[in-house]
């Protein structure tokens, strides 16, 4: 039992010690429930059965390649083999789970590396490199994480703001003693913490991130093209040999660039593709639309938008749509609908952004606020006229003041700002427990004047 302690404080510091301890002693208390150990079997089965099972084992042996290959340079050494393991369950896991969600444009890959090189995992290492005793530890552990768990809770609501303050300059104050404790006891014995085995320490998570994201990546494409395979043998009126044509060309061509197969894979869907030669015109389209992305043709303004710029109107919200694409007749256009909450609340508001024209021009921009009357809330309404706002600023020229003031109204209201139509709509659900604000600028004609309309006598749009 001795060696056993000994081997633990070798390779765990008090905090992960403290920590582990308190998971345990939490596992077996709930468990102690029949219902409960069912439903942990159940996960483990889970996990442990089909295709997770070789996704783990594939990236076991991916960090393994890495480890051998980083032990031919000194890198690494059988003392980080602890660290290693430790390093694939609490910070590889996560990551990998997290790849199947990265989207289009928002540089989610590069994100990984980006935080593992900044600033902040320095002060994360000098964080844990030294820690208090193993009885202060666990008494500690459980305290601050009942305190950010409250928190997490009391930011949701708006009126708890004043305990989320309170209890968010609590963990500023433990995190400031924390590192202070950490760095003076660095400062007491430098020579026992600037070693080559520290480097190493430090060196080996953002190693195993970096060279980890060709992994993530690579797995966040496969995830695509079985989704495509799956996607493509639902439809039931084209021919096996046309199926199978369509997710060879689409893979083939597409593989490495998972949202253009998401593409091809919708407009399969859309267009009535029948025979080959639609296939290849839906690849064509596609890489046609991504050479455009990447020089966008001017688009007069009378006329409406570039669909390239009305994508990234709100894009720095989270509402950066999917691509322009042509519905099932090819003469309406439309993008995808890019949606987030409007709060915090336990049921929040939704916000949804979305346009609509023909080939190559943006004729409508919308904005459309979605509210259920026993969960709005202040902030919600506010940040909807925020976002509209913000909308109108990108879209729009000239003097705005007055659609600043009717939006912050957040009433009915029509009117014309140089060639495009502004337009707030309330629509009530017919259930009568909610509503929805809707935003239009709509460009169709040359209009010139700035004039604001009854809003009892609106007309469809």
């Amino acid at each position: 039992m001795n060696e056993i302690w000994l081997w633990v404080t070798q390779n765990f510091n008090n905090r992960e010690i403290a920590a582990a301890a308190w998971i345990v002693l939490i596992l077996g208390l709930v468990s102690i429930k029949k219902d409960v150990r069912s439903s942990m079997f159940g996960v483990v089965r889970a996990v442990a059965g089909g295709k997770l099972l070789i996704v783990f084992g594939a990236f076991a042996g991916w960090i393994s390649l890495l480890s051998w290959l980083a032990s031919l340079t000194g890198l690494w050494t059988s003392n980080q083999g602890v660290p290693t393991v430790v390093w694939y369950f609490f910070g590889g896991l996560p990551l990998l789970f997290r790849a199947f969600d990265a989207k289009e444009g928002t540089q989610h890959f590069r994100g990984y590396a980006l935080a593992v090189l900044s600033g902040t995992a320095l002060i994360e290492f000098i964080y844990v490199a030294r820690t208090f005793s193993l009885s202060i530890e666990l008494i500690l552990t459980p305290i601050v994480t009942f305190i950010a768990l409250l928190a997490v809770v009391s930011e949701r609501n708006p009126e708890h703001a004043a305990v989320n303050k309170l209890l968010t300059w609590i963990l500023a104050i433990a995190a400031f003693t924390t590192l202070w404790h950490s760095v003076s006891q660095i400062w007491a014995k430098p020579e026992t913490f600037f070693t080559i085995e520290t480097a190493r320490s430090f060196i080996l998570p953002i190693y195993l991130t970096i060279f980890s994201i060709p992994f993530f990546y690579a797995l966040h494409c496969y995830s695509h093209i079985e989704g495509v395979r799956i996607q493509i043998d639902l439809k039931t009126f084209q021919s096996d040999e046309l199926k199978a044509y369509a997710k060879k060309r689409f893979i083939l061509t597409f593989m490495a660039r998972p949202w253009l197969l998401r593409r091809a894979t919708r407009q399969f869907h859309i267009m009535p593709a029948r025979v080959t030669a639609d296939v290849d015109k839906i690849i064509q389209d596609i890489l046609h639309y991504k050479r455009q992305e990447e020089n966008p043709p001017e688009v007069d303004d009378l006329e409406g938008w570039s669909p390239f710029s009305a994508r990234e109107f709100l894009a720095d919200e989270g509402l950066r749509t999917n691509d322009y694409h042509a519905g099932g007749d090819g003469d309406e256009w439309w993008s995808g609908v890019a949606a987030r909450g409007l709060d915090e609340g336990i049921l929040p508001s939704i916000g949804n952004y979305s346009f609509s024209g023909v080939d190559g021009v943006v004729k409508q921009l919308r904005f459309r606020g979605h509210f259920v009357d026993d969960y709005i809330t202040g902030e919600a309404l506010d940040e909807f006229s925020r976002l509209a706002w913000k909308l109108c600023k990108k879209a729009l020229k000239g003097n705005l003041a007055v659609i600043r003031e009717q939006l912050a109204r957040r009433e009915p209201f029509e009117m014309i700002v140089g060639a495009t139509k502004v337009r707030l709509r309330l629509d009530r659900f017919s259930s009568e427990k909610g509503f929805e604000l809707t935003l239009f600028l709509m460009r169709s004609r040359p209009l010139v004047s700035l004039h604001t309309q009854n809003a009892a006598s609106e007309r469809g749009v």
